[in-house]
């Protein structure tokens, strides 16, 4: 890297410096103001020289514009990054000799204004670009693409997205085919003449266009129940969107991909706000041209970076090439900060206050010297070769002219030499894959990959609010039937709070007690209920959970007994997670399982259920035994540890 000893006014002696050790071709240079010291890595094999210029001129007789400029240097400096890669030897950090890659040239901006010009000519000419300086996502096709998208899973009658969508990169249908689709809906007597997302797959006759349909259709169902990321990401994924895009773009697809993630990544922050609000303001942001960084690519190496100047501190490439420098300088603020003395200056009524002029002289002076500071930082961060602009039309406000470079004194880039090569990216092998080999590796990734079962065994309790018992029906009772007003989930939700709390000491084992915190428990589960169900009567549950906490067998095990205790585990068949009703634990292990039931007449079929439920919270334990008791009954049903 190219280092200076001392502030400068001027940058040439960084120019004088390279003359005079590396290339006697050039001029002689003039004697230089300030020392510079020997840069140490820029011996190279090529035949270019260290430091050499390009010459960007407009053919006008009017008034050039700044964008006139980027315009056609992005063109030559696209130009000239074709023909340097695979032809100039770089010397990499083990001393061997490879040729040029994308990823080891960088240009240089001092600020974002229009670098999707320079990042369109690469591309146009085969060229990855990744672009940390640009923020143009809200001008690449996949966002109006995602975007269309997007309005088409929120609103079915928006039929302008949908037509995008479908006649877009993502579906691509042409427009005969769509005037076909259309015409065959209406000469159908269904009454549908309209070709929109609402459509029939089945009416649709052309084979991608009705697969599309049926996967919008899905998406749509979704699109109210999960958040915009995982929508998004979904239907990413089910439109085989990354498939399509790595097919238009080729070696070049990284950052088309990179920014499917980088939408993705947006969308996370309207989990709450909704689909309708990201794409509100997803619309508004693309149809403003809105800055808005890019996804980062990964392979750098095989693309070309755009940086901006302050980013680039601290970095080196072996070849750097200033941009847009004819990006103009910024005019003077109304308000002047004097950082010498922390003071604010500005006119008042038309009048200038005396200290204005120094205080505008000094902020004017540095400005001057931040922008050589800047141009410093662009100059040195080159190892093997740096490009310069010569702009000789550029204005003189422009960041171009606030440095005198001596461009003029740098011999013109020659590449006359050197052929454009093919930029095919990576070469590729030979698909080796046949049907057997897929077969055997997808086994082998199944057999190492096993499903995730999981048992969760209180997902069925009946006697839980919003459970039901799947799948077991109740066609056989016992002799005796009990008859208990109000019975349901309600009664056994307040039962089993009722069985906790006496468990733990909140509630005194009292009929008093018990009877007032269940009235209790059920006015605040009845707060804002309407229906015509029976209310559970708090004396008969008062007494039931007083009765049940008193069941000899319980009045053994209550001294162990630790209520509501969530577990997890597994066994051979998969895993459990639940939460048990009470556990007897003696010193530090679990000895039983104990289960509460409010089921009033339960059939041999739900008591199955329950003992099946039992068992798995034994297994998870590691509990020998387990207890299923019917607290209106009083029945103690005992439940042993299968053994495997």
């Amino acid at each position: 890297m190219l280092e200076i000893t001392a502030n400068f006014r001027s940058l040439s002696p960084i120019i004088d410096h390279v003359n005079v050790c590396f290339d006697p071709v050039f001029a002689k240079p003039s004697q230089p103001r300030y020392v510079a010291l020997a840069p140490t890595l820029l011996e190279t094999s090529h035949p270019l020289p260290c430091v050499a210029r390009f010459t960007v001129e407009v053919a006008t007789e009017g008034r050039i514009y700044a964008e006139m400029f980027r315009e056609a240097e992005a063109e030559r400096v696209a130009d000239i990054c074709a023909v340097l890669i695979g032809n100039v030897p770089i010397q990499r950090a083990d001393k061997t000799c490879t040729p040029l890659q994308a990823g080891d040239i960088a240009l240089l901006s001092p600020g974002h204004t229009e670098l999707w010009r320079y990042e369109r000519a690469l591309e146009q000419r085969g060229l990855a670009v990744s672009s940390q300086a640009g923020q143009t996502l809200m001008r690449r096709q996949e966002t109006q693409d995602i975007l269309a998208l997007l309005r088409v899973l929120a609103d079915s009658s928006d039929t302008l997205a949908f037509g995008a969508l479908m006649r877009g990169p993502l579906v691509g249908l042409s427009d005969q085919e769509l005037l076909d689709i259309t015409a065959t809906l209406a000469a159908r007597e269904e009454g549908q003449s309209f070709f929109t997302v609402r459509t029939d797959p089945e009416l649709v006759q052309h084979a991608l266009a009705s697969d599309v349909l049926v996967e919008l259709q899905q998406l749509r169902r979704r699109a109210s129940i999960v958040t915009p990321s995982l929508i998004l990401a979904e239907a990413i994924e089910r439109l085989n969107v990354r498939v399509i895009m790595a097919a238009r773009h080729r070696n070049r697809s990284a950052r088309a991909l990179a920014n499917l993630d980088a939408l993705i990544e947006r969308a996370r922050g309207y989990s709450v706000a909704g689909l309708r609000a990201f794409i509100r303001d997803l619309q508004s942001d693309w149809e403003r041209k809105a800055r808005a960084q890019e996804g980062r690519i990964d392979a750098a190496e095989d693309a070309i970076e755009i940086v901006t100047i302050h980013s680039a501190k601290g970095l080196e490439w072996p070849v750097v090439i200033p941009v847009n420098s004819t990006t103009e300088l910024y005019r003077p603020d109304q308000f002047v900060h004097r950082q010498s003395d922390n003071s604010l200056h500005w006119m008042l009524g038309g009048v200038a206050p005396p200290e204005l002029a120094a205080a505008r002289a000094a902020e004017s002076l540095e400005d001057a010297n931040q922008r050589e500071r800047i141009w410093y930082v662009a100059c040195t961060r080159a190892r093997d070769l740096l490009i310069l602009p010569h702009i000789p039309q550029a204005s003189k406000d422009s960041w171009f002219s606030s440095i005198d470079l001596r461009q003029q004194d740098i011999p013109e880039l020659d590449l006359s030499s050197f052929a454009p090569r093919e930029t095919s990216g990576r070469a590729s092998r030979p698909n080796e894959q046949s049907s057997d080999i897929f077969a055997a590796e997808q086994q082998s990734v199944e057999e190492s990959t096993p499903p995730i079962v999981w048992r969760r065994p209180s997902e069925h309790d009946a006697d839980r609010l919003g459970d039901h018992l799947d799948g077991v029906v109740s066609s056989e009772t016992y002799a005796e039937h009990l008859d208990v007003v109000g019975a349901g989930a309600r009664r056994g939700v307040i039962l089993h709070k009722l069985m906790e709390e006496f468990l733990t000491g909140e509630l005194a084992v009292e009929l008093g007690s018990s009877v007032s915190r269940a009235r209790d428990l059920l006015d605040q589960l009845m707060a804002d209920v309407v229906d015509d169900e029976a209310r559970p009567d708090p004396k008969e549950m008062g007494a039931t959970a007083l009765r049940g906490v008193a069941l000899p067998q319980i009045a053994e095990l209550r001294p162990n007994l630790v209520p509501e205790i969530a577990i997890w585990s597994h066994d051979e068949v998969g895993l459990i997670a639940g939460r048990a009703d009470a556990l007897v634990i003696i010193e530090d292990s679990v000895d039983a399982a104990i289960d509460w039931k409010s089921d009033v007449n339960p059939s041999p079929a739900v008591r199955e259920a329950h003992a099946q439920q039992l068992r798995d919270y034994l297994s998870a334990t590691g509990a020998k035994r387990g207890a299923v008791v019917y607290l209106t009954s009083g029945e103690i049903a005992w439940v042993q540890r299968r053994t495997y």
